[in-house]
């Protein structure tokens, strides 16, 4: 009689992959959603006010995702709030090259200091993105001078602050009666004491900051918990020192030298690749001057491609409308890779981001590729003596302050 042995229980099944039209169904939709988050304020905001400012809300935006997503709702809250009272600073302080040195300083060394709770890859793109309108502020529109003002960039595809002086000069309002140079200068100077123009900078960075921040919270669920590196003090220290002093530098050079137009993407290289540690990351460090690079180089070759910036009328006003959606659509395919697997694509991505989300400081967008490589090579050399400065202070730092077995980072703010 053939012998019977208990059935076992079928053992569960291994678990799948998801197929790739499933993966890329869900990038996609994470795509829409990140469209929506990032243009709604912008163009609502433009729509309501009729100035091509309010295009500053994209950049809170992008600045409003990578604290919640690196620092949580909390961070995302505070981080708008701060944003939105730095703006009309960094507006301001673009005045003199030492008071905006002063306040790129003051920024970073703040994000300085959160490295000690591991927050500074979360808060850093407030001082990097700040520093677009402290070199070079988007103008406020006169509304009986839009009609000159966009024929003037149809004809001539000049910057908006060209056409903005062109126009005040043949309304015979300009105050400035020497060369274009000197009345954009002017003009520009106007701008940054302008009550009116500094309270709605308030109010578009707030607006793009906050978006992410509620979209953030209605997802709460969803959402992965920030994973968070605190550093000790032997680490920061030097970290925050040689952020401070190379973007402290860079600030008053390019403010002294505003013709000069690659200085928010040296201050960027500076903040994007330096990074805090004891022993330098150096595949890390290589993958983000690697991935920097080759942003410029897309750039560029992008920009080839572009030529010339074009506006079109779009809400009643002059708007380089394609270079400002090659922007958007960089800008959300660096907000995916930021916190996936291959660090390199973000550094590639966010450059060409920042460059056409600033469309409106851009008069020729083909000419911006070389003097963008010359910018982010020297602040790749730049970051990595400093690398090695800040290696070799960590570990002076370590002989003559040891930490202790029981030496404890404090807890994260967040």
């Amino acid at each position: 009689m053939a012998s019977h042995t208990p059935s076992q229980p079928d053992a569960a099944p291994p678990a799948t992959k998801p197929g790739l039209g499933s993966v890329l169904l869900r990038r996609f939709a994470v795509a829409i959603v990140l469209l929506l988050v990032l243009i709604v304020p912008s163009f609502g905001l433009m729509a309501a006010t009729g100035q091509p400012a309010a295009t500053y809300a994209g950049l809170a935006t992008i600045i409003g995702v990578v604290a919640v997503m690196g620092g949580g709702l909390r961070i995302g809250v505070i981080t708008a709030v701060v944003v939105a009272l730095l703006a009309p600073l960094a507006v301001l302080s673009g005045l003199t090259p030492i008071t905006g040195a002063a306040l790129m300083a003051i920024m970073t060394m703040t994000v300085g200091r959160l490295s000690t709770f591991g927050l500074h890859r979360a808060t850093m793109l407030v001082p990097v993105l700040l520093a677009w309108p402290m070199l070079a502020p988007v103008p406020w529109l006169p509304k009986e001078k839009i009609d000159q003002i966009n024929d003037q960039l149809t004809k001539r595809g000049s910057s908006l602050a060209d056409a903005l002086t062109a126009a005040q000069a043949k309304g015979g309002s300009s105050p400035a009666s020497g060369a274009g140079g000197d009345a954009t200068n002017h003009l520009l100077t106007e701008l940054r004491m302008d009550s009116t123009y500094l309270t709605w900078l308030v109010l578009f960075f707030f607006v793009g900051a906050i978006v992410p921040v509620i979209v953030a919270a209605l997802l709460r669920r969803r959402l992965p918990a920030p994973d968070l590196t605190p550093h000790p003090r032997r680490e920061t220290v030097p970290y925050t020192a040689v952020i401070t002093i190379l973007a402290g530098v860079a600030t008053y050079y390019f403010l002294s030298h505003p013709k000069e137009p690659g200085g928010a993407f040296l201050i960027a290289a500076i903040l994007v690749l330096t990074q805090v540690g004891n022993d330098v990351a150096w595949r890390l460090t290589v993958q983000r001057v690697v991935g920097t690079l080759l942003g410029v180089v897309l750039f560029t070759g992008v920009n080839a491609l572009v030529g010339n910036t074009k506006y079109v009328e779009l809400l009643g006003l002059p708007f380089p409308l394609e270079i400002y959606l090659i922007g958007i659509v960089f800008a959300i395919v660096a907000l995916m890779a930021k916190f996936g697997p291959h660090q390199w694509l973000y550094y590639l991505l966010i450059v060409p981001t920042t460059a056409y989300l600033n469309a409106f400081t851009v008069g020729d967008a083909a000419g911006l590729g070389e003097a963008r490589l010359i910018d982010n090579i020297v602040g790749a050399i730049l970051v990595l003596f400093a690398a090695l400065i800040t290696l070799g202070a960590s570990r002076v730092y370590g002989r003559r302050f040891p930490a202790s077995a029981e030496e404890s980072v404090q807890a994260s703010p967040a």
